[in-house]
């Protein structure tokens, strides 16, 4: 509490220090002649419009973003809650087990480009790998898009990384992917 009444009294004084140099200039004087010159009424309004202008000024730099800060950690921290429940939900003791494979005779490329594009990502390049495998790149893929989708191919399709490598990239929540998947 001693920390803000010396912050207050601080800003006050800067505020009392900026507020004399300001009078004392040539534009200063001029503002007080014209504010001298305006009849009472106009200046209740004039000081009105600058008390309105203040609290406008001070919405804009100090509480909208706040507000946009925490609207943004709020989605974050909903998303990422969604993304724990669906992890929770299709966790069926996977770890160190291998899941069945779903039995569908389609190509291994064919599934992991329909449930990569399902799941809102976009393979940038792809190639054989192996007989029984293939391998692929991703950039600017959503993380968590990109961990649901490989749930969702080694819980449904039996399609499991054996190699990834993954980079964080500039954009929050963004990644940059190499994996090769076995199925």
């Amino acid at each position: 509490m001693a920390d803000i009444a010396v912050f207050s009294a601080e800003m006050r004084r800067q505020a009392e220090d900026l507020a004399s140099r300001l009078m004392a200039s040539d534009a200063g004087q001029r503002l007080l002649a014209f504010h001298d010159r305006l009849g009472e009424r106009d200046r209740i309004a004039l000081r009105g419009l600058g008390w309105f202008g203040a609290a406008v000024l001070m919405y804009v730099l100090m509480i909208a973003p706040l507000v946009a800060h925490v609207d943004a950690a709020t989605r974050r921290l909903q998303a990422e809650r969604e993304l724990l429940t669906w992890l929770q939900s299709h966790d069926s003791g996977s770890v160190g087990g291998a899941m069945p494979a779903s039995g569908s005779e389609e190509p291994l490329a064919t599934v992991v480009n329909e449930t990569a594009e399902q799941a809102g990502l976009s393979i940038r390049r792809y190639e054989p790998a192996g007989e029984d495998g293939v391998r692929l790149w991703m950039e600017g893929a959503d993380f968590n898009a990109l961990v649901k989708w490989l749930f969702l191919l080694e819980g449904s399709h039996g399609v499991s990384a054996a190699e990834f490598n993954i980079e964080r990239e500039s954009d929050p929540g963004k990644v940059s992917v190499r994996i090769t998947l076995r199925g």
